[in-house]
This record gives structure tokens, sequence and C-alpha cells, in this order.
């Protein structure tokens, strides 16, 4: 059964000291048949609460010799697991503008179209990640059928994933 944490901020003040979130995260897996909360109560890192915002379309990445990359330009959500990924292609894409004598404005051109799309889909991708109890069990009964038929021509991330700059 798939749990989801109270919203950061809820219930009594104190509860995001890091050893009372680390408490209420082992409680709420303590019945899972996954090995969630014994993950959590083996580790000595703070398991946090942190809220993410997505970072909205920056209308312009460069002024004059300065250039923005990486989350500073594009902020892309967690669920994408695109954030680094992101990071190296625009420091590949900037070194080969600048190695052929373009722009930074050239850079931007090339990168925002695939970045805006990646954004968008970590959007849609993070949005879905919140369903209330009905919703969570209605996605836990249909997401093996849903999986099978989204794979059946091959992987539907492939553009992410297999991209190649």
């Amino acid at each position: 059964m798939v749990r989801q944490p109270a919203e950061p901020g809820a219930g009594p003040p104190g509860r995001l000291h890091p050893q009372a979130w680390r408490a209420h995260l082992i409680e709420l897996f303590a019945e899972d048949a996954l090995p969630a909360a014994a993950i959590i109560r083996a580790t000595d890192v703070a398991i946090g609460p942190w809220n993410t915002d997505d970072l909205r379309r920056v209308p312009v990445w460069h002024s004059g010799r300065v250039v923005l990359t990486g989350d500073a330009a594009h902020a892309v959500a967690p669920s994408a697991g695109q954030g680094a990924s992101m990071a190296i292609e625009d420091a590949v894409v900037l070194g080969r503008c600048l190695a052929e004598g373009g722009t930074l404005a050239d850079y931007e051109r090339i990168r925002r179209p695939r970045v805006e799309r990646v954004v968008a889909a970590g959007r849609r991708n993070g949005s879905g990640k919140t369903a209330g109890p009905v919703g969570a069990a209605i996605r836990d009964a249909m997401l093996p059928t849903m999986m099978k038929m989204l794979f059946r021509r091959g992987n539907p991330q492939a553009w992410i994933l297999d991209h190649r700059v």
C-alpha cells in the first residue's frame, strides 16, 4: 500500500524536526510490506519533507557575457529525475556553441525547446504523485496494466532518457 506523508508544516510546531519527521515516517510505513521503515531506521541522513516548486519559464538566459545554465535557467521537478542530466547537457551544448563561434543566444535557442519539454513533463509527472487515499488505491490497482500498455511499443520516456547531444 502506498502512503502519502502529511503536508509539510501540517500538525504541531516542531513536527519538522528531523527526529520527529523520521519517527512519523517510520510509523507511517510500519505495516508496509516493503522495507521502507527499515530503510528509514537504517539511515542517519535527515529525510526531510522539502517543498519543491517549479521554476517558471525564465524569459532570458543570457545578458552580455553572463549565461544561466542548469537549475538557474530551468529547474526541473525532482519527479523528472533530470536535474543533473539537464545541467550536463547545458554544459556540452554551451561548450560546442562557443567552440564553433556561436553566441550565448545560440545556446539558448538550441536548448530551450528540449528543456521546456522536460520541465513540462516533470511538472505533469510530479502532480500525479500526490493522490489521496482513494486515488492512490485506484492508481496502484491500475498501474501494472497501464505500464504494460504504455511499454508495449517501447519506453515512452525514451525521448528524455535516450537523448544525445
